[in-house]
């Protein structure tokens, strides 16, 4: 993870997004991200748009220029792409593609997001990948 974060890093402003209790300051990591948001410090949780437009804010990104990388297909994907924002999908183990069904919600910008199974796919994606 740390290369990816590194070439991430180099390139684009980082912002840490966290419904838990993440701290980058005991997790460590922090150097890569130019700021972080945690849902109980912030007053609002994802899938809420207002926590994706204050990551873009600090970011300084407009809506539309920011990818928002996550594992949470509802929290993550849809609140993303709800609130304007691009997104990609972290899966690291087989969850199968969401469809609709059994509960899980279809972004209502369909097909606006990637599916990634490491962070070093993604940074292929959008470049090169880290050596």
């Amino acid at each position: 993870m740390l290369p990816a974060l590194e070439w991430l890093s180099a390139r684009f402003p980082l912002v840490a997004v966290s419904n838990g209790n993440a701290n980058l300051a005991l997790t460590g990591g922090q150097e890569f991200f130019v700021g972080a948001l945690s849902a109980k410090q912030f007053g609002v949780a994802k899938p809420e748009a207002a926590i994706f437009h204050a990551a873009a804010q600090m970011a300084s990104a407009k809506h539309a220029e920011m990818l928002h990388v996550g594992d949470d297909f509802d929290l993550d994907v849809i609140g993303a792409t709800n609130a304007g924002l691009q997104a990609a999908w972290l899966v690291r183990q087989s969850h199968g593609a969401p469809h609709g069904a059994d509960g899980i919600r279809v972004p209502t910008r369909p097909g606006t997001h990637l599916t990634v199974s490491c962070l070093l796919t993604l940074c292929g994606m959008l470049g090169r990948s880290p050596a």
